[in-house]
């Protein structure tokens, strides 16, 4: 958003905060659901976390894989909020997903959001992600709700809802940034630590 007064009416209509884990340390002989944050990702989710102060999170939620997390612990504890871990808001699945280098993996990826009904590396559908993930916040009624997630999932859900191709909106995508939407969906700010 451009202008203060556009940010401040944006702040007041504030529903959900979107926010994709910081930056993990990477460890290739253990498996990604795993990795914890890095030095440098603990103090990144620190700087986004000053940077969503006006948009007063009430309640938090994350995914309970270690990176996302701690990510919303350290963004939670800088306004006195618990989180709460939910199975719903995990990455997509894909457990046979293999290792490799950033293009082949990029390559492996485009297929996932191509084909958004098929079932791939021994996990679930790009689809079944998605509703998954929706679901998930449907049982956190609270707003304006801290959501901490992965780059995937949240690129399945945030595409359909802002229309966006999920592909270029998930190699977009910064570790940590949020996302920060009103009561109908619409994106007020996109946010990142820098």
């Amino acid at each position: 958003m451009g202008n203060q007064a556009d940010r401040a009416a944006g702040v007041s209509k504030a529903a959900l905060i979107m926010v994709r884990h910081s930056a993990p340390t990477v460890d290739e002989t253990a498996p990604p659901p795993t990795w914890r944050l890095s030095a440098a990702g603990r103090q990144a989710a620190l700087a986004l976390a000053e940077s969503l102060v006006p948009f007063a999170p009430a309640a938090a939620v994350a995914s309970p894989e270690p990176k996302a997390l701690e990510t919303a612990q350290i963004i939670a504890g800088r306004f006195g909020l618990e989180v709460t871990p939910d199975l719903g808001l995990a990455e997509h699945h894909r457990p046979a997903l293999p290792f490799g280098s950033r293009e082949t993996f990029e390559a492996r990826m485009a297929s996932v959001f191509a084909q958004p009904a098929q079932p791939f590396f021994g996990g679930e559908s790009a689809d079944a992600a998605r509703h998954r993930f929706a679901a998930a916040l449907e049982r956190h009624p609270m707003r304006p709700l801290l959501v901490a997630s992965h780059g995937t999932v949240l690129s399945l859900y945030l595409s359909r809802r802002l229309a966006l191709d999920p592909f270029a909106l998930w190699k977009s995508l910064a570790l940590p940034e949020a996302f920060v939407l009103d009561a109908d969906g619409r994106l007020l700010v996109r946010l990142t630590a820098a």
